[in-house]
């Protein structure tokens, strides 16, 4: 291409890549070590200082250390350039936190930077100041908070707000209460933007101090759809948790109406049922489930089942009186309307968080509203797929006929990635139901075609969790697992893929889950198994296979009658086994001779005997062990006993017959370890295990307000008002009240519990008073009220102008 010119591809892409530099500052990569950088931050231009202080972000940026550069970037701080004040403080902020000594040089600078009229460089003033994660300055910088938090602007007070839990982390445990009284005149704010920041410093530095939520409850959940995306999740997280603390689970809601609440052990409406016990509904509520999901939101998970055993634990349903019921409740009404337009959100996580509310509090009618805005989020959002199937399986395991009626959305697509298919397998086997079973049952066809022999071997497992679950299609089932166990078995032959055996072990662990319903009409099939051993070369199907006769060993007339020539067929092949198979033949051959008849008795006796001497000569210790285990334990089989222990042996042959060789299924309780649910949303319901930061739901009606605390409040609220009158340091405050005091003031009077109202000036009553800060006398005009206030001023003055 344009050869007349000489130009090749490289050449081209070069010149296209520096066509697109034109214009930007991607050349600033290029000169790591450019010595110009000195001598242009002492430029008297501030285009000079500009490109120096890009070049050294640039730096920073491919990871050099440059803290040389600290005190000539220090100076250019008090530059009136706004753009090279932002750059600074770039620089300084990067050092704030590997160098606070060093940063600490420069807090005169930020102090007085508070006071700057433009509100961008008091917001970045603040930042860096609070990034300094000196003591030492803490007091200051929580002062600086303070004031910022009744500033003007509102991209100031949102940073005041974001600065709270770094101050937190500095563990200033004498300054709690003032940081946790900012949280509340901060979520006490007209902007969303603040409230958005301001329940992210409550949900990190006082999750349960609920007082703060208590006054403001009403204003917040007024002010949650207008929040930003981010702090609308958290928001929702913590007005949950303050209803639930405050007035416990709704009666109506699916959390309790299983707890014998609303009902004598059924329950149906709009198509939903739920059935305690034993039922054979596929659309119906699996009410254990729903008993462990309720007491793991409130109590966790991993205490919860700890306790599993406890039959008072596990049967105790919630206290009544620590309930509430939605028609009388306002605050649960709220909290309902204020969330359901949020299930229809651009952002998933914020469609989870209102989805968990839904879950928890509505009542048992509207929980199916959940359904279609999550059904869409799984549609609309490819990278959210996987974790949305992680929380639709949870709703799915306890309601399966929410979701019964779009099973079509499950269906798999050839791009989703393997756990994304595992999942919706999963899904299709809980929420199958008699109508929807034959759609299924084709896709599932076409499933076992897969290239990927690992979906295909899942899909396998998937049919024989529908075949148990629905008791109408075993039959249908079971002739097709059997017919791709003979496909399986001879294409294994050919190709010894371990994906292969994967589904030739699934479609034989498929039958054996079918076969477990009603063995007794199952025995032609265990025979037709046994028989299809000499095509079957995987070791785990064929280990399968023997382990179903050894247990159905006296099941019906053809079997018992087989059993000679099934053991002298393991006798002849033990030795070409796996030791997976040989234990199995062992296990396998101690049943049938536990269980013989006196006819076949001696035969099978000196079959057994064989196999037992072969395990004590085999290579592996797991099957020697296996071997002598079982020769012992047989003892009274294979020898004769003395007339006088025939009773004792007797009993050990009954007691291995019972405890060892018997065959037990473990009843299918909710109660497993795999079952682990944690709250909707939460990191830790995707990894099944209680993430860092992880709480679950607060104790119901764990928060009591009362009256006389607040009183006290009050009172304390006067005497601090007082002092601050005779101090006089109260003046710039009033000074600066406007309107954002105003309507801070007039939110406060919304109270959740109907509270008298009460007309407080924020800015009359300051947190923290400058005069009570310890600081050195070097730090003297730092401290100083004029220097905090004078922002107050200037702002005056430039609007006078």
């Amino acid at each position: 291409m344009f050869n007349q010119f000489g130009s090749t591809a490289e050449t081209l892409s070069k010149a296209s890549a520096v066509v697109l530099r034109i214009g930007t500052d991607a050349h600033l990569y290029d000169d790591p070590e450019d010595v110009s950088i000195a001598p242009l931050l002492d430029s008297k231009f501030e285009s000079e200082k500009c490109e120096a202080l890009k070049r050294l972000l640039a730096l920073i940026a491919q990871g050099f250390d440059v803290p040389n550069f600290f005190p000539q970037v220090v100076k250019n701080v008090a530059s009136q350039s706004p753009e090279v004040k932002k750059l600074v403080y770039l620089y300084l902020l990067h050092y704030a936190e590997k160098r606070p000594n060093e940063a600490l040089l420069s807090i005169n600078y930020f102090q007085k930077d508070l006071g700057d009229p433009n509100p961008l460089v008091r917001a970045w003033a603040l930042r860096t100041m609070a990034g300094i994660r000196l003591h030492v300055i803490a007091p200051l910088a929580l002062a600086a908070v303070s004031k910022c938090a009744r500033d003007p602007a509102v991209y100031v007070r949102r940073c005041a707000a974001n600065a709270l839990p770094k101050l937190h982390d500095l563990r200033l445990e004498e300054h709690a209460p003032a940081i946790e009284e900012l949280v509340g005149i901060l979520l006490n704010d007209h902007s969303p933007g603040v409230v958005g920041a301001a329940a992210a410093a409550f949900t990190s530095i006082c999750p349960n101090n609920f007082k703060l939520i208590r006054k403001n409850y009403k204003k917040l959940c007024q002010i949650l759809p207008d929040v930003e995306e981010w702090g609308q999740i958290l928001l929702i997280g913590t007005l949950l948790r303050y209803v639930v603390a405050r007035h416990g689970l709704v009666r109506e809601s699916l959390m309790l109406s299983l707890h014998g609440l609303n009902n004598n052990g059924f329950y149906e409406k709009d198509g939903l049922a739920s059935v305690k016990g034993d039922g054979d509904k596929s659309d119906s509520f699996d009410a254990d489930l729903v008993s462990l999901v309720s007491k793991s939101y409130i109590e966790g998970p991993d205490e919860y089942l700890s306790r599993s055993n406890c039959p008072d634990t596990v049967s105790s349903a919630f206290d009544s009186e620590k309930t509430t019921s939605i028609a009388h409740n306002e605050d649960v009404k709220i909290l309902l309307q204020c969330t359901s337009p949020l299930l229809w959100s651009n952002n998933s996580a914020v469609v989870l968080a209102a989805t968990g509310v839904q879950w928890i509090m509505a009542p048992l009618e509207d929980v199916k509203k959940i359904v279609k805005p999550i059904l869409f989020l799984l549609r609309s959002s490819t990278a959210s797929k996987y974790v949305v199937l992680c929380n639709i399986l949870v709703f799915a395991k306890a309601v399966p006929s929410l979701f019964a009626p779009h099973f079509e959305d499950f269906f798999i697509c050839s791009s989703d990635a393997y756990q994304v298919k595992a999942h919706k397998l999963e899904m299709l086997s809980l929420i199958a139901t008699t109508s929807s079973i034959s759609s299924i049952l084709r896709e599932f066809e076409d499933y076992i075609k897969d290239p990927d022999r690992r979906f295909a071997a899942d899909t396998v497992a998937a049919i024989g969790l529908c075949a148990k679950r629905l008791p109408t299609i075993p039959t249908t089932c079971l002739d097709g697992l059997l017919a791709l166990v003979k496909q399986e078995s001879f294409a294994g032959d050919l190709a010894s893929v371990d994906e292969e055996a994967g589904v030739l072990v699934q479609a034989v662990m498929s039958i054996q889950t079918i076969i477990e319903r009603d063995p007794i009409t199952h025995e032609k099939v265990i025979i037709q198994l046994f028989r299809s051993l000499d095509s079957i070369k995987v070791a785990a199907a064929r280990a399968t296979i023997i382990w179903m006769v050894g247990v159905y060993c006296s099941l019906g007339h053809i079997i018992p009658r087989m059993l000679t020539t099934i053991t002298k067929y393991l006798a002849w092949s033990f030795k070409s086994e796996a030791s997976e198979t040989k234990l199995q033949i062992l296990n396998t051959s101690a049943k049938v001779l536990v269980s013989a008849e006196a006819d076949d008795f001696q035969m099978l006796k000196r079959i057994v005997v064989y196999v037992l001497e072969l395990g004590e000569c085999d290579i592996s210790y797991d099957v020697r062990d296996r071997t002598r285990f079982l020769k012992k334990r047989l003892s009274c089989k294979l020898e004769p006993p003395e007339e006088d222990t025939v009773a004792s042996q007797e009993n050990i042959a009954a007691h291995v017959v019972e405890h060892v060789f018997g065959r037990k299924l473990k009843s299918s309780s909710p109660l497993s370890v795999h079952n682990r649910f944690y709250l909707p949303g939460s990191l830790s319901q995707i990894v099944l295990h209680a993430a860092p930061g992880y709480e679950p739901l607060p104790k119901p009606c764990s928060f009591v307000f009362e009256e006389e605390e607040d009183d006290q409040l009050s009172e304390s609220g006067r005497q601090r008002e007082a002092t601050a009158d005779l101090n006089g340091s109260e003046t710039g405050d009033e000074d600066g009240s406007s309107e954002y005091d105003t309507e801070s003031s007039n939110g406060s009077d919304l109270s959740s519990d109907g509270d008298e109202k009460t007309t407080t000036n924020d800015a009359a009553d300051p947190l923290i008073q400058i005069s009570e800060i310890d600081v050195s006398g070097d730090q003297e005009e730092v401290r100083s009220k004029k220097a905090l206030d004078l922002w107050l001023d200037d702002f005056d003055k430039s609007g006078s102008k």
